[in-house]
């Protein structure tokens, strides 16, 4: 049975279901984050559904300091695992922040990138993870939305995916309430492979989850242009019109407003991936040898150390650049914004092959910022097509050409490029919420 809700064009209330929100810190946050609170900004009446506890990452109350007056519901989600358990049966808390607090992870040498025998990672993925490990939280999610939908007439639903589950409760939602419902792709699920399960039986409840999404959404948005021609090659053009590519956004309010000085550093900043390989480490390697190494440009790599230093520190002892590499830990947002403001360059160094659909929510905050970007990326990628509109790429290769180039650089070189400013705004959270605004009054 549907229940119907009354339509009222004037009705600006809306659901966001996220189950990464603040207090977490974490690149899947900061969309709906910045979504709910310009929503407010600009008269609407946002409305939260969120888990009641973080489990994997950092935290900053700041965020929620920023989100008052709006009505946040926390409902019950046990992480599918012993840790979850443990927890739920006992007072102990183990939950990232806490062991973090008391230097569990730098005392063990503890990392989440331990090889797991196959056989485990099969299991977990089909008993623990399916079609994700935030299955446990539907149940509480789908009841309490009921409940909000119908207390406070809520008109739209935005849910944003990853997790599949955020999909899963709006699907129940939208055939119960028939709500006019926006689902948000932060990523191409189904179509990476890092992104979805290796299990076929786990992968094909994730893909019929997709395919029932983009069935039953009156819109589809996504954080790539890229992910519309995925989307379009997977069904064959069939949902083409309901697909959209909005822009994750920079707060305009944590644009730093004093740049006092420039400092001689290269800032990366996000989580260093297995796949980016030490590509760019090789090429910087020998551009350092062929300078003064007063005029060599340090690398700022800030992010979760506990994920970047089990990669990076072998890398940058095999080319021995230890002096020219600073490994900083996560950071708040505004604090960022400063540091990549005052760097000389940003950095992307994904590889020539990997990752050509991604525009990283740190290459929107270069973007936004209207830092110029070192990049070695593929030649046909979004972020290659995204910095190039901007007029803010520097794209590098692993050849001889580039050793040059960062070297002339290094030696005070400059890049003479005409910074697109008005498309380099189009990356702030003001204009990403206007657009979401336009689809929201458009369906």
């Amino acid at each position: 049975m549907i229940l119907f809700i009354t339509t009222d064009m004037n009705n600006k209330n809306i659901l966001i279901v996220a189950p990464f929100f603040p207090p977490e810190t974490h690149a899947a946050v900061f969309r709906a984050h910045k979504l709910t609170k310009y929503l407010k900004k600009n008269g609407w009446n946002p409305m939260v559904l969120t888990v009641d506890t973080n489990y994997n990452f950092n935290e900053d109350p700041r965020l929620l300091d920023e989100l008052e007056g709006i009505p946040i519901f926390r409902t019950k989600y046990v992480e599918p695992t012993l840790r979850g358990i443990r927890m739920l049966l006992s007072d102990t808390d183990l939950t990232y922040k806490s062991l973090k607090r008391q230097n569990y992870f730098s005392n063990t040498g503890h990392t989440d990138k331990k090889p797991r025998s196959k056989w485990i990672q099969n299991y977990t993925e089909l008993f623990l993870n399916s079609p994700d490990r935030y299955w446990t939280w539907q149940r509480s999610a789908i009841k309490k939305a009921e409940e909000i939908i119908q207390n406070y007439n809520v008109n739209i639903l935005f849910t944003t995916c990853s997790p599949y589950t955020s999909n899963a409760v709006g699907l129940s939602l939208k055939k119960k309430y028939n709500l006019k419902w926006i689902a948000d792709f932060r990523d191409p699920v189904t179509y990476a492979k890092r992104t979805h399960s290796d299990v076929f039986s786990v992968y094909k409840k994730q893909r019929k989850n997709q395919d029932d999404t983009f069935l039953h959404a009156d819109g589809i948005t996504t954080t790539s242009s890229a992910y519309e021609l995925i989307f379009n090659d997977q069904y064959k053009g069939r949902f083409s019109d309901k697909v959209h590519f909005i822009p994750t956004g920079v707060d305009d309010d944590y644009l730093p407003e004093d740049i006092s000085s420039q400092g001689n550093y290269i800032i990366f900043a996000g989580e260093y991936l297995e796949e980016y390989g030490d590509f760019f480490f090789r090429v910087y390697s020998k551009a350092i040898d062929q300078i003064n190494k007063d005029n060599v440009m340090r690398i700022k790599i800030v992010g979760n150390k506990d994920i970047n230093m089990p990669f990076l520190l072998p890398i940058i002892e095999k080319y021995g650049i230890q002096e020219f590499v600073e490994i900083i830990d996560h950071m708040p947002q505004k604090e960022l914004y400063k540091l990549i403001s005052e760097a000389r360059y940003a950095l992307t160094i994904i590889g020539e092959k990997a990752h050509w659909w991604n525009n990283s929510a740190k290459l929107t905050d270069y973007i936004a910022l209207q830092k110029q970007v070192i990049a070695l990326v593929p030649d046909i990628s979004e972020t290659k097509s995204e910095l190039s509109k901007a007029g803010l790429g520097i794209f590098i290769k692993q050849d001889e050409k580039s050793i040059r180039l960062l070297t002339d650089l290094f030696n005070g070189g400059k890049m003479e490029q005409e910074v697109d400013k008005k498309y380099c705004k189009r990356y702030l959270a003001s204009n990403q919420v206007k657009s979401f605004i336009n689809l929201f009054e458009k369906v």
